[in-house]
This record gives C-alpha cells, sequence and structure tokens, in this order.
C-alpha cells in the first residue's frame, strides 16, 4: 500500500494544477465574455450600459443583428423577454404583444397601439428594415416619463449609424432564400459608404437596401371580371369554374426598399449636429392569412379552402411609403448634454381589399346576385 502513496500524492497535485488552471481560464472567458456583452445605451437619456439601467431595457448591437440574421422587428422579438411580435404578414401589419396584453387598436392594420417607435430621437411609426443600424433599444413597460403618453406599453427605439468623421468605408451585402409553400427565391441586396468631407469635422454616410420576398399564399378563388365573373360558379363544372376564376399563386410576396442620407458635422468639441433623410417603401402583392377552416356554413368556399389559400374574389395589393427629414443637434454643457430633435415625417398608404364573404355573411340576399363581388378602397395619408 506504501509504494502507491507517490503516485497518488502526484495525482492529487495534478488535479490540483490542472483544475486551477481551468478555473483560471474560465474566469478569464467569463470577464472576456461580460466585457463583450457591454452594450451602450442612450435609452434613459444618459449614456451607459443595459446593466446599468434601472428600467427593463433589452438592446441588440449591430454585430448581433448582423450575426444573427435579425432583419425585423419579428426577429428581435426572440430576443427581447415579454415582447412578442404576430407576425401576419407586411400587407396586415404586426400587433405588438407586451407581456401578453395586446397594446394595438382593433383595427386591422396595427399602428402601434401604445408602444412607440423611434428612428433616433424622432418618433415614427415604422416596421424598420434592420440595414445600416447601430442597435435596437427595447423598453417594456410604461415610459411615460421619458417618451410621452403614447408609451404605456413601452418604447422602441431603432439608433441607425452615425457617419464616420475620420474614415472612408464601403460594403456591399447580399443574400439568397428560398421559402416552404413558396415557387419563388427571395433576397436582401444592401449597399453602405461612408466618407468624410472635412476630416474630424464634416462627414457623410448612404445606405440603400432592397429586399424582396416570393410568398406562399395562394388566391385560388380570383374572379376574371369583377362584376361580371360569377364568384359562386358550379364548382362540380370544371368549365364553368375557369370560366369565372382564376388561380394567382404566391400572391403575398413583399419588396422593401429602405434607403438614407445622413450628414454628421462635428462644430468642436462640445457640439456636433446630424442631418438625416430616411426613407422606406414596401408594396404587398396580398394578405398572408388563411381562411383554412374558418369560413362559415353559408359560405360557397366551406372546406375548399386549403392550409397556405386565402378565399379572396379579388387580388389585395397594398403599398406604404415613409419619410423622415430630421435634425439632431447635442451639446455638452459639462454638467448635462443637451439635446434638440426636430423632424418631419410623412406616411402614404394605399390599396384595396375584397368584402364579398363578409357581406354575404352579413345577409344572403347578396348571393341572388350572380356576379355579385364587393371591394374597399384602402388608403391614408398623414403629415
Amino acid at each position: 500500500m506504501n509504494t502507491f502513496r507517490p503516485a497518488l500524492l502526484a495525482s492529487a497535485v495534478s488535479a490540483i494544477l490542472f483544475n486551477s488552471h481551468h478555473l483560471a481560464a474560465a474566469q478569464s472567458t467569463t470577464q472576456a465574455d461580460k466585457a463583450i456583452e457591454t452594450i451602450q445605451i442612450t435609452a434613459t437619456r444618459r449614456a451607459g450600459s443595459v446593466q446599468e439601467a434601472p428600467l427593463n431595457i433589452t438592446a441588440l448591437d449591430g454585430d448581433v443583428i448582423k450575426d444573427q440574421n435579425i432583419g425585423d422587428l419579428e426577429d428581435v422579438a426572440r430576443w427581447v423577454p415579454g415582447l412578442t411580435i404576430s407576425d401576419q404578414g407586411g400587407r396586415e401589419g404586426s400587433p405588438i404583444i407586451v407581456r401578453g396584453l395586446n397594446t394595438n387598436t382593433s383595427d386591422r392594420i396595427s399602428d402601434g397601439g401604445t408602444v412607440a417607435t423611434y428612428v433616433g430621437e424622432i418618433p415614427l411609426n415604422i416596421d424598420l428594415r434592420l440595414t445600416d443600424v447601430d442597435r435596437v433599444e427595447v423598453l417594456i413597460g410604461p415610459q411615460g416619463t421619458l417618451y410621452g403618453a403614447g408609451t404605456l406599453g413601452g418604447a422602441i427605439r431603432y439608433l441607425l449609424k452615425q457617419p464616420q468623421l475620420d474614415i472612408t468605408e464601403g460594403q456591399v451585402t447580399g443574400d439568397v432564400f428560398s421559402l416552404n409553400e413558396s415557387d419563388g427565391t427571395g433576397g436582401e441586396f444592401g449597399l453602405v459608404f461612408n466618407t468624410p468631407l472635412i476630416d474630424d469635422v464634416l462627414a457623410i454616410r448612404a445606405s440603400v437596401n432592397y429586399y424582396t420576398n416570393p410568398g406562399y399564399i395562394d388566391y385560388n378563388f380570383v374572379v376574371q371580371n369583377p362584376g361580371v365573373s360569377n364568384p359562386n360558379p358550379d364548382f362540380t363544372n370544371p368549365q364553368d369554374v375557369s370560366a369565372n376564376l382564376r388561380s394567382v399563386s404566391d400572391v403575398n410576396d413583399e419588396q422593401i426598399t429602405t434607403g438614407r442620407v445622413s450628414l454628421r458635422w462635428q462644430a468642436n468639441e462640445a457640439v456636433e449636429a446630424t442631418l438625416n433623410y430616411f426613407y422606406q417603401k414596401q408594396e404587398n402583392g396580398g394578405n398572408s392569412t388563411s381562411q383554412y377552416n374558418s369560413l362559415s356554413d353559408s359560405s360557397a368556399l366551406q372546406g375548399m379552402v386549403g392550409q397556405y389559400e386565402n378565399a379572396a374574389r379579388i387580388l389585395e395589393p397594398g403599398e406604404e411609403e415613409n419619410d423622415l427629414l430630421s435634425l439632431e443637434i447635442k451639446a455638452d454643457l459639462g454638467f448635462a448634454e443637451l439635446v434638440s430633435a426636430s423632424g418631419w415625417s410623412s406616411y402614404e398608404q394605399s390599396g384595396q381589399r375584397d368584402q364579398t364573404d363578409l357581406l354575404y355573411d352579413i345577409w344572403t340576399g347578396y348571393a341572388e346576385f350572380p356576379a355579385f363581388v364587393a371591394q374597399t378602397l384602402d388608403t391614408s395619408k398623414r403629415d
């Protein structure tokens, strides 16, 4: 037994040294991870880290957005505890649900409800395509003290990357993808350029991005000629069906064009100003909703609509345009920072919606008119 004691002692010493080495390595790794996770935010109107902020804040920086392929608010919600985005497709908007409560209005198109969205320091109701973004800050819960009465559910801030005063750089990005149940291919392509006009004093940054989604919902009951074709032909007669109805595949396609130009002026060590122009246009071919197993028994299409099909009798395209011109001025007063933010924004939306089956449900007498098809125009504009 005595002959084995030196070996046991040597093994014990080796184990202690081995564990100490790995413990030190683990602590070093943990410290490095903590350093990497430190994200500077300004949501509280004071610069600091997420850990130091006395609010429920989640911040995603540009590196995380790029590495995790985060493209819109629906993707952001997967990283934010308490925030849920009900993705209904670009045509309908996406209700923002905070801590299990739907904070939106009852309208079909979500308008943000009591969750305000900001681009920089300017409020702008938009589901921004996340390109050339420095970070996204999400504040959960009432934020009336800092952001006004429209933030009972919270606030979401998109912080664009600022023009760099000392470097010239450019970036080209591209991505191609496919979707289940879709016949097409989608993609995203972007260009970013930054250059100083006067070194350390004046710089400009510009970006443009184009995103296209091929869609996956089919409209298989579109009338050939609204007001003339019969929306409820004899479905047991293929000739009667083809004479009155047609099928359109992948109707809920989506195209989003985003662009911006920023001019930054460093007047002196204490004062700087940034002039921004931002633009986003979104075009949708139709709805992403399906009436699979949801039509009433009175509908002529009851039981005929597939899982990835929509029962609309006419196409339902939609288009939205957002513009924002803003000027932000920051002055370091020594004991505090003074920020002035002024902006002008415009929003314009147009489209149409099918109301045929809705009116059939309200009054079955409409079915007595064989060519009856109903649609409503969907327009709004505000500055």
